[in-house]
């Protein structure tokens, strides 16, 4: 079966025993594994370049931060970089994390890459140069010449990148929606403000009226000492009519009386 990685085998022997391993876990769908596979074929290579005898105590990112040290031009600095990107994608897939298919693509891609750098600085090796990465060959083990169709993992990963970025124009349309209701609800809260500090003030303004009201009212029906003293003297005058008149009756009767039976 083909490989990507063939010319390795007569440059490291090691490093193609190890990306093999990553490659045969691929193509049995156990995606998590074979990141964690190109993680320890990018730790090999990155000690390989410094030096193993440099490195017995030191983690991989002792490693990587080493040789980012001594970075000189840009195609070292890619290399490194592709170097910590296999190796974030192998942490995550050690702890669990779910890897998509289009990550797992990129990280062999990012490997095939490196170990043409690694052949550059160890054989100088030139021909490398000019061979180039084949997904259909990674995932099938034949040429693309030789497949037809598209293989599925290929198919899954493009479908991938577009759901992705459906995701993330619905989150963009999600956080512009909200941002707009946002500002109406602040809107109809001030109204709501505006409408409440209105009926408080006139609230304010009928209670006021409506003291000055009683207040009006309770002077209106409290009489006055000018009326009560006219008042006394109508009751007065009333009470000596009525006991003149009273006076003059009996004294009539008597007089009648007087008069016709005497």
């Amino acid at each position: 079966m083909s490989s990507n990685f063939d010319f390795l085998k007569n440059i490291d022997k090691d490093l193609f025993n190890t990306i093999e391993d990553a490659q045969k876990l691929f193509r049995d769908e156990y995606f998590n594994q074979s990141n964690v596979q190109l993680r320890i074929f990018a730790e090999k290579m990155a000690k390989k370049i410094l030096g193993e005898q440099n490195c017995i105590n030191m983690t991989f990112d002792d490693v990587l931060n080493c040789l980012k040290d001594k970075i000189k031009t840009d195609y070292e600095k890619e290399f490194i970089d592709d170097l910590f990107f296999i190796k974030k994608q192998g942490n995550l897939s050690a702890h669990g994390e779910d890897i998509t298919v289009s990550s797992t693509l990129e990280a062999f891609e990012r490997a095939f890459e490196a170990s043409i750098s690694y052949a550059l600085f160890t054989k100088k090796d030139k021909e490398v140069k000019d061979l180039k990465f084949d997904k259909t060959l990674l995932v099938t083990g034949k040429p693309q010449k030789e497949v037809k169709l598209v293989d599925k993992y290929i198919q899954q990963a493009s479908i991938e990148k577009e759901q992705l970025l459906h995701s993330k124009q619905n989150e963009f349309n999600s956080s512009k929606k909200d941002e707009k209701e946002s500002k109406s609800s602040q809107t109809i809260n001030n109204i709501k403000k505006y409408k409440i500090k209105e009926n408080i003030k006139k609230a304010r303004k009928n209670l006021k009226q409506n003291i000055n009201f009683k207040e009006n009212k309770n002077q209106k029906t409290k009489p006055r000492k000018k009326d009560k003293k006219t008042n006394k003297k109508n009751k007065s005058k009333i009470i000596k009519l009525i006991s003149f008149i009273i006076i003059v009756t009996i004294s009539v009767f008597f007089l009648t009386k007087m008069l016709f039976f005497t």
